[in-house]
């Protein structure tokens, strides 16, 4: 065993005592810290842990908060998901709730990686080795396939479910991708009989610019796609009740407050951004082989599904073991917009896994 694998497993054994196991049940709440260089990591366990197959919820921002969006089932999943599998949240280093006085240099993709590592070592030893899915939203999807690209890492996750995932920071190379997105939008909306002046013009203009660099190219295209409720991008607006907003206050194991109070979001959004620029993974993604749910909303206008598309193809996943799902009534957010088919994929994908 080497030094690095040794002092995590030491570090969760001291934490959490080497022979307690939680509890298999089929409306699980258990809440515990993981901790890790400098931090600890809150985690949430939720839904039927008898079921022995958790997945495990990485969100985006990056700098957001999974435990509040749980608290107040923002996005439904106790029914459906929470049902039929256990959840597992946590939030990130220097977000939400982690504990700690971190070093802002830990602020790295590569020891989110290490991070999320150690909470799938904890669920392997608290639950008895269950099947361990990761579901990355977003910068989230960065996170996740970064583990997956490592082969010891991959070999202990039983499929991947990847939500309008970022896999590309090179960002001229996202606005090509956008370019050839408006352009796939113009034809079939012109083939609908859909403002026909205005789809046309947005043609004429992409010919007119096949490459897409200035401020002024920028928002011409989004003059032409417009934004959410406008044009063609749906809204995707999620609502919370008071007895919601409420129940993240008075029925937590936690506490809820630092997630709202603190002012880390600005740092960590800015320091994991920056770490990722320039960084392109859509052929890299050959790597990762394991089963694979690519979950893309049609409307996306920020992660386009034609830039989904290029990283599916480059999967090295075998083919019928990989997926990719259009919802077409969707953008960047589907579990918000579609939450009926978005639930039917993941509990579809899991169960055959």
């Amino acid at each position: 065993m080497d030094l690095k694998r040794y002092m995590t497993l030491l570090l969760l054994t001291m934490l959490m005592g080497s022979c307690e196991k939680f509890e298999l049940d089929t409306e699980a709440d258990t809440f515990f810290h993981v901790k890790i260089v400098g931090t600890e990591l809150p985690v949430l366990v939720r839904g039927n842990t008898s079921s022995k197959k958790f997945i495990i919820y990485i969100n985006g921002g990056p700098g957001a908060t999974s435990l509040d969006v749980a608290r107040a089932d923002l996005f439904h999943w106790s029914d459906g998901l929470e049902e039929n599998f256990a959840m597992v949240y946590y939030d990130q280093r220097g977000c939400g709730n982690a504990q700690g006085n971190f070093d802002e240099s830990t602020l790295t993709v590569a020891q989110y990686v290490r991070d999320l590592d150690a909470i799938v070592t904890v669920l392997q030893d608290k639950y008895d080795n269950p099947s361990i899915y990761l579901m990355g939203a977003s910068f989230g999807g960065y996170i996740g396939a970064k583990y997956l690209m490592d082969d010891n890492l991959e070999s202990k996750i039983d499929g991947w479910i990847s939500v309008d995932g970022a896999y590309n920071f090179d960002y001229d190379l996202s606005w090509q991708y956008r370019r050839t997105f408006m352009v796939n939008i113009a034809l079939e909306e012109l083939g609908k009989g859909n403002r026909l002046e205005h789809w046309t013009s947005a043609l004429e203009w992409a010919d007119a610019n096949p490459v897409i660099t200035t401020r002024e190219q920028k928002n011409q295209l989004r003059e032409f796609i417009g934004w959410p409720g406008q044009i063609i991008i749906p809204e995707e607006e999620s609502s919370i009740s008071i007895k919601q907003y409420l129940g993240i206050g008075f029925a937590s194991s936690y506490n809820p407050f630092p997630a709202f109070l603190s002012t880390n979001l600005e740092i960590v959004n800015h320091k994991l951004n920056a770490d990722a620029e320039g960084d392109n993974l859509i052929s890299e993604v050959s790597n990762i082989t394991l089963p694979s749910l690519l979950i893309w909303g049609r409307y996306d206008d920020l992660i386009v599904p034609e830039e989904g598309r290029a990283v599916f193809d480059n999967f090295g996943t075998p083919v019928g073991d990989k997926f990719f799902e259009l919802l077409p009534n969707s953008s960047h957010e589907p579990y918000i917009s579609d939450p009926t088919n978005f639930k039917n994929l993941i509990i579809d994908f899991v169960q055959s896994y």
